[in-house]
């Protein structure tokens, strides 16, 4: 077991691909996730039919259909609110549009709006789906929630000549206290934070996304050609899998079954 390891961000996306949520808590439901994470999306390229599959079919789900941060960087301009049942959504601080009902015609209400800002997406066949109970996460098939390590990333800083912002790797936990990496030797085994358990699913790997410092839609560095550069791998923070329910905090401590 690892003491003096702790949670000092926690974070969550109710939007794939959107700005996060900061919180001091986060609910987690077991086999599922974090509450609200990652529960609306915005799919490209399909019909209105092949949407509504997609929003309801998990096995119909891959990565490339979605809009996201690695094809339309200007998502990185849009934050949101999510209280209440309440879908509020943000350009630049300058509120877009607010909903509550996630109806399938409603949440074209959000991507109409979008449209109408970005010259870029007008044309295109976009829409907005929503599943509360199967959430949009990058791992088509588990249910995930993805933690970084700051030592890591000091060390990351320091081996590069980098400042990075720990944002653009949009992880929902970041930790202090543990070892430069030690969190990659982790897979398969259980974590408890706070008195809900996890086990560490798989090591995470950067993808284009990460070239984009948060909230700016300009590339200053290749991460995941950096990080291969540096350590031989593009590998940066951790999948848990939920495995109890319960509620994770700000400054809960974390153990490790070895």
């Amino acid at each position: 077991m690892v003491s003096n390891i702790q949670i000092k961000k926690l974070y969550y996306s109710p939007i794939k691909s959107f700005n996060f949520v900061e919180s001091k808590s986060l609910k987690i439901i077991k086999n599922i996730g974090i509450e609200s994470d990652r529960v609306f999306a915005f799919v490209r390229n399909k019909t209105k039919e092949e949407a509504i599959k997609f929003q309801e079919k998990q096995y119909l789900r891959n990565n490339q259909s979605y809009l996201s941060i690695k094809n339309t960087p200007i998502l990185n301009n849009y934050s949101l609110e999510f209280q209440n049942q309440n879908l509020k959504v943000f350009l630049k601080n300058e509120k877009v549009i607010s909903i509550s009902e996630f109806n399938f015609e409603n949440l074209q209400l959000v991507t109409k709006e979008i449209k109408k800002q970005e010259t870029d997406l007008k044309d295109k066949e976009i829409f907005m789906i929503y599943n509360q109970n199967i959430p949009f996460y990058d791992m088509i098939n588990d249910h995930v929630v993805s933690l970084i390590n700051l030592e890591s990333l000091r060390d990351f800083e320091a081996r590069s000549g980098l400042i990075i912002d720990h944002e653009r790797f949009r992880a929902n936990i970041v930790i202090d206290g543990m070892k430069p990496f030690q969190e990659l030797e982790l897979a398969k085994k259980k974590i408890k934070i706070g008195n809900t358990l996890f086990e560490v699913f798989q090591n995470t790997p950067r993808c284009k996304a990460t070239i984009y410092p948060y909230q700016s839609i300009t590339s200053d560095f290749n991460l995941p050609q950096k990080l291969n550069e540096v350590y031989g791998h593009i590998d940066f923070g951790i999948y848990l899998k939920p495995i109890s329910s319960g509620q994770i905090n700000l400054d809960d401590t974390i153990s490790i079954n070895k």
